[in-house]
């Protein structure tokens, strides 16, 4: 009598939770080393009255 094969464990369909989590976790990661980088941009504070003006060009009379 022939050997039975190997039984081979079960696939999901689709592994993209999978994927999308270790991507998530990439971008984090790149996210925070760029962020800690000392060449990194110091950003704008996001209420900043000032800000405000740069976008105006005419003013009318």
């Amino acid at each position: 009598m022939a050997k039975r094969p190997t039984p081979k464990k079960r696939r999901e369909k689709s592994r993209g939770g999978t994927q999308q989590s270790a991507y998530e976790a990439w971008q984090v990661k790149r996210l925070t080393a760029r962020q800690q980088s000392p060449y990194a941009a110091i950003a704008e504070p996001k209420n900043k009255a000032g800000k405000a003006l740069k976008g105006i060009t005419k003013i009318k009379a």
